[in-house]
């Protein structure tokens, strides 16, 4: 059965931002303080920074997801190309290592929250959290029919909420004291000589500033798809570059950046703390900003199961994956047998990784995946005489250079936070999960000519079998 085309410019606006809006709301703000040392000033730089390194991302991605307006988005753009083992090789790492580990930060995350205003301190508790929350979503998604479109705009108001919040109390309670000489000095001639410690902090921000693509992962489902998915691409990454500088902004108002920090120096839930630590806000109003906090999760895990899900459909139209993952409800439209996938990979992911780990996958994976999608735009652009140019030549080329620079920045920033997380925990098996997980990831691409051998045998056989039986 396949998909009808059911999103209009404001719900796949709201999808972008929405699926943005997530964990890196809890995760990022801590880990972008901590890489740059809680120095405000290069906290907001980094902020900045990936913010800016995005945008030409995005704007690639748009002429592509005008050219080609199919679910799948890179995955399919490959196959146009016909870059067989390679889009085997995209689906592999973007199943295993986007999908699945996203889907799993946000229930992580939704976890860690929970925990943190229930007082229960037990990792195991705050995975079970999450994977109820997921399940609940999932039956939400597969059998109430239009949940999916319209939540997608209900979701995005309800994060407003505690964002909101938090801007509230940084008017009434907030200080100028992040921002006086002694904090902005502290550290920095330090950093300046080390400048590559910004690195990882700017690849944390690059996984904040991920989400926006989730436009082009359901372009076959978009209505008037030429003129309202780079319309929502571009307004949404404005939209939320904005949103992040304000928010940074806002949070160092409540609070000095080392007091964001939990008594065992935990960075993982640096909005309640920064709330909490301040004696002159009302702790309540720490619990109301982390019960609020928790619809940004249940909002992402929204958006991802619908997109994310859309990409196993995907390989399963193109023969890469088994048909049955086509299957869709009759009531939702919702392809619910690729969903169950993901959401089995994404509990496998809740019950054996931590949340750094988890984020640190996703990170370098995006990173090998997106340098692989500019590849094929590249090719696409000057080989595929359907492609429709948006921009000239020059301005491509430029924008072809700083999302290449982007996808290096963030790789290495990916692989010099885990160096320095497990040298910090005394811990170097962290070191040996990045490169083991790297491993994985380049071995889907020689996987693929085993399985095109292994199919190519197995019609041997079937051959074989045939002629036997008529002989017979």
């Amino acid at each position: 059965m396949k998909l009808q085309k059911k999103y209009n410019f404001w719900q796949i606006l709201m999808l972008a931002i929405s699926a943005t809006l997530g964990t890196s709301i809890l995760v990022s703000f801590g880990q972008v303080g901590f890489q740059a040392q809680f120095n405000p000033i290069l906290m907001i730089i980094a902020w900045i920074l990936g913010g800016l390194l995005v945008i030409p991302e995005m704007l690639l991605f748009s002429e592509a997801a005008t050219s080609y307006p199919e679910n799948g988005t890179s995955y399919y753009w490959i196959k146009r190309a016909k870059w067989n083992a390679c889009s085997f090789w995209f689906g592999w790492i973007m199943v295993l290592f986007v999908s699945a580990t996203a889907v799993a930060t946000a229930c992580l995350a939704f976890g860690n929250i929970i925990v943190s205003i229930s007082g229960l301190q037990n990792e195991w508790y705050a995975k079970l959290f999450g994977i109820i929350i997921l399940l609940l979503l999932l039956l939400m998604q597969l059998f109430i029919k239009k949940s999916t479109g319209w939540s997608q705009i209900v979701f995005t108001i309800l994060k407003l909420l505690p964002i909101g919040l938090l801007l509230i109390i940084a008017m009434i309670y907030g200080n100028t004291n992040s921002f006086q000489k002694d904090t902005i000095n502290q550290n920095l001639g330090q950093i300046y000589l080390s400048s590559f410690l910004l690195l990882p902090a700017t690849a944390m921000t690059m996984f904040a500033y991920s989400g926006m693509e989730a436009i082009t992962y359901i372009s076959g489902e978009v209505m008037e798809p030429r003129k309202n998915i780079p319309r929502a691409l571009i307004w949404s990454t404005i939209a939320i570059i904005i949103l992040y500088v304000i928010l940074a902004l806002g949070l160092l108002t409540v609070n000095n950046p080392l007091n964001w920090l939990a008594p065992d120096s935990n960075i993982t839930n640096v909005w309640y703390y920064a709330i909490i630590n301040n004696p002159k806000i009302p702790n309540f109003l720490g619990y109301l900003f982390s019960g609020l906090a928790t619809l940004i999760f249940i909002g992402s895990l929204n958006s991802f199961l619908v997109y994310h899900s859309r990409l196993i459909f995907k390989m399963s139209e193109e023969g890469d994956l088994f048909k049955f993952f086509q299957k869709t409800t009759a009531k939702t439209n919702m392809p619910y047998l690729a969903m169950l996938l993901l959401t089995v990979l994404t509990i496998i992911y809740i019950l054996w990784s931590s949340l750094f780990q988890v984020t640190n996958y996703f990170i370098l994976a995006v990173s090998v995946l997106k340098t692989l999608t500019i590849g094929v735009i590249i090719y696409l652009r000057y080989c595929d005489p359907t492609c429709q140019r948006i921009y000239s030549n020059p301005v491509f080329i430029i924008l072809t250079i700083l999302s290449l620079n982007a996808c290096l920045i963030t790789f290495t920033g990916a692989v010099i936070a885990m160096y320095y997380y497990g040298k910090t925990t005394k811990n170097m098996w962290e070191l040996w999960n990045c490169l083991i997980t790297m491993v994985i990831m380049f071995a889907g691409y020689p996987l693929y000519y085993l399985k095109k051998y292994g199919q190519h045998l197995i019609k041997i056989w079937q051959a074989k079998k045939k002629n036997t039986k008529i002989k017979d």
